[in-house]
């Protein structure tokens, strides 16, 4: 693997490099997944538009929404095939070496997605722009990890028992299940141990560093919830439908990091569709349990064309009335739900308390302000990587 680097003013090996920017958005993908210690369900939405739909099978962005999938899908990765690898480094950041085999292991899930989905003259380029992705990542997490150091950050250990404890809990294991789940998946607690330091680590100095400093005031909330209010209000086409969707994941770690075989996805996907048709709210049974982006606005999806949809969801969706749910319709690795809304539902569904007010009622004030929020720890984390990385030296072999 060689990924040259382009050096920068006064540094050999500094990553100014055309590659380094390219994948920027990629990076940017995973941070809350690794740098901010929170698992992002990003199975792309790309079911929904036979577009997308195409470029997923190219893998150009499914392998990007994997990304966020790291903590979980990469850490308990088995591993045994690439411990037969000649090991090397590929990179140097101020002095801390990262290796061949680091990435190969942290990119062995995305390998694997890119082996069964991917055209077979789309392999060996996909694999190297995972890799790619791979490598930017672990740089990242070399300077955070290196600016905590800086500054006197430490972990107790009394703070990871803490972590290690919730992250068991919130699988619903006890201590002996999950050390066999780990044993099983070929990772050893000693390198979970210290990956699970690493995250509360970086989140310390992030903390620091960059969370401190973002205010999100009443005045952007209302200012954003008015521009969606104004977006909602424009009539959609005649021939387009209003749909909200759920989705359940297998193969994949899903809402909750426990990974469902596919009867046991389509079983779960069953059971919600039956809550559906018996009245239980279609947005809340989204925000609860899909697996998909979609969940944090209720599954919405706004207004498709029948045209924009891909082949499988266009024959769902089209025998739908509104009010009506879909059977389940299968597009890998997800099953499918879907709703279709009358042109007042779809907007009332989701607009209706932003209509009586100048502010959003308190569920989609609190929404907006961590859209916010979010929006701006990564316009802060651009900029404080960008000048982490002009101070750095790295090299890539």
């Amino acid at each position: 693997m060689c990924m040259p680097s382009s050096p920068g003013p006064g540094k050999t090996g500094h990553p100014a490099s055309s590659q380094a920017r390219s994948n920027s958005s990629g990076v940017k993908s995973l941070r809350s997944a690794v740098l901010f210690g929170t698992l992002l369900r990003q199975q792309s939405q790309l079911p929904v538009l036979s577009a997308l739909n195409a470029q997923c099978f190219s893998m150009q962005k499914s392998f990007l929404s994997l990304f966020c999938l790291l903590l979980f899908a990469a850490l308990l990765a088995p591993q045994s095939g690439f411990g037969k690898l000649v090991d090397r480094n590929v990179a140097i950041v101020n002095g801390d070496t990262i290796t061949l085999q680091e990435v190969n292991e942290l990119a062995k899930p995305y390998f694997d997605q890119i082996r069964a989905n991917a055209p077979p003259d789309k392999v060996a380029e996909d694999m190297a722009k995972a890799r790619r992705l791979v490598l930017e990542r672990l740089i990242e997490k070399r300077l955070v990890t290196q600016e905590a150091l800086k500054h006197n950050f430490k972990v107790s250990d009394e703070e990871l028992e803490r972590a290690l404890q919730q992250l068991v809990s919130d699988r619903n294991l006890n201590h002996e299940e999950f050390q066999k789940e780990l044993a099983a998946m070929g990772m050893s607690e000693k390198r979970y141990r210290g990956e699970v330091r690493d995250q509360i680590l970086s989140s310390k100095v992030i903390n620091a560093e960059l969370r401190s400093r973002i205010l999100i005031t009443d005045e952007q909330i209302r200012a954003r919830h008015h521009s969606r209010a104004g977006a909602a209000a424009t009539a959609p086409a005649a021939n387009s439908y209003q749909l909200q969707q759920i989705g359940v994941t297998w193969g994949l770690p899903g809402r909750n990091g426990t990974v469902l075989t596919r009867e046991q996805a389509r079983e779960k996907a069953e059971e919600l569709r039956e809550e559906a048709l018996s009245g239980t709210s279609f947005t809340d049974l989204a925000r609860k349990h899909s697996d998909l982006p979609s969940a944090e606005d209720g599954g919405t999806l706004g207004s498709l064309s029948l045209e924009e949809m891909a082949g499988p969801i266009r024959e769902a969706v089209a025998k739908l009335e509104p009010g009506g749910i879909s059977g389940l319709v299968e597009q890998e690795p997800s099953f499918l739900i879907f709703k279709r809304l009358g042109s007042a539902e779809g907007q009332n569904d989701v607009q209706a308390e932003e209509r009586l007010s100048g502010m959003p009622g308190p569920e989609e004030k609190e929404r907006i302000r961590q859209e916010l929020y979010k929006e701006e720890l990564d316009r802060q984390y651009d900029q404080w990587m960008k000048t982490l990385r002009s101070k750095a030296y790295i090299k890539i072999f």
